[in-house]
């Protein structure tokens, strides 16, 4: 519901001392009621029409520089009455015109000392995804948890994403992972070693349910394979299947000892569920779950007999059959 002048504090007894000609409370209340309407997350017709009567008939009336102090206030208000604007006006004094709901979001984030609300920070974060300086004006902020920066953990450094990491591992660890796909990881080991970039992809996309233009959520082409790893260890890949793929899919990962190691490290620190959950925060959608299906008992009727293991995995899994496989 639109804040409304009904739901603001009863300033009627200041209002009326502010008649007192012994008590000049004019300035006090012209600054009182517009931090008020600056501040409202909403303004319905009441607020905007109340403001407008309020300060256009105490404008002419207080000192310059409380006007102009009142002006700086309102600079970039939307909503922003016209008699309001035009009694600034004829005192010599110019109101910045609206800015647009991001420009007044960044400004807001830019602002150490400003308070960010949860739908402003929903909003804050949707556009900080593609807009990296946005990311880093957020992720430099000490007052929003760890936790809400999910979003942004490709855009972090090394510190604030492992600080992520566990922040978000308690939860979830709490929630279930179902299985990914039983011949999900065959097929992105044949792939990689085919050299299958798109058929990988998109594979690794259908087995995890994720948006047909997943890897777009990178900012850059370095960060899409930190998206990937996050992508192969919600998949449950074991350890030997994720590095056979960093050293086979792309060449210029594989050649750097540096690269592969630490996309090993990341794989390796990384819970399955923890994955899972950075997963859909950076791409604000859902992970998993689509992976799932009819389920159709191993020793029933109508299952298939099962093959031998390397038919099954294939070969490229097989040289891996001695690994253990991590736990989530």
């Amino acid at each position: 519901m639109p804040a409304s002048v009904a739901d603001a504090p009863d300033l009627s007894g200041l209002t009326a001392l502010s008649r007192d000609p012994t008590l000049d409370l004019k300035p006090v209340v012209l600054r009182v009621q517009t931090d008020m309407f600056v501040a409202a997350p909403g303004r319905d017709r009441a607020m905007i029409q109340a403001f407008d009567a309020l300060a256009s008939g105490l404008i002419p009336t207080v000192d310059d520089a409380t006007a102009r102090t009142v002006a700086t206030k309102l600079d970039g208000c939307p909503d922003l009455p016209d008699g309001v604007r035009a009694a600034f006006a004829a005192r010599g004094i110019a109101v910045a015109p609206p800015v647009s709901e991001a420009e007044a979001d960044r400004a807001l984030a830019a602002n150490p000392g400003a308070l960010i609300g949860t739908r402003v920070l929903e909003r804050l974060l949707k556009q900080a995804r593609r807009e990296p300086d946005l990311a880093r004006i957020l992720l430099a902020r000490p007052d929003i948890p760890p936790a809400d920066l999910a979003p942004l953990w490709l855009h972090a450094e090394a510190e604030a994403r492992r600080a992520i990491a566990v922040a978000l591992e308690p939860t979830a660890a709490l929630r279930p992972c179902p299985p990914a796909p039983r011949a999900l990881a065959s097929q992105l080991v044949e792939r990689s070693h085919a050299r299958d970039v798109g058929g990988f992809i998109a594979a690794l996309g259908r087995g995890l349910g994720l948006p047909d233009d997943y890897l777009n959520a990178a900012p850059d082409p370095a960060a899409r394979y930190e998206l990937l790893t996050l992508a192969l260890r919600a998949a449950d890949l074991r350890e030997g299947e994720a590095v056979f793929v960093f050293l086979t899919l792309n060449d210029a990962v594989a050649r750097s000892v540096e690269r592969v190691f630490a996309l090993v490290t990341l794989f390796r620190e990384t819970s399955r569920a923890c994955a899972r959950d950075l997963l859909g925060a950076i791409l604000d959608a859902p992970v998993l779950e689509r992976s799932g299906g009819e389920h159709r008992p191993f020793h029933g009727p109508e299952t298939a007999k099962p093959r031998t293991p390397s038919a099954e995995r294939g070969a490229a899994r097989s040289i891996f059959s001695t690994r253990l496989r991590r736990t989530s």
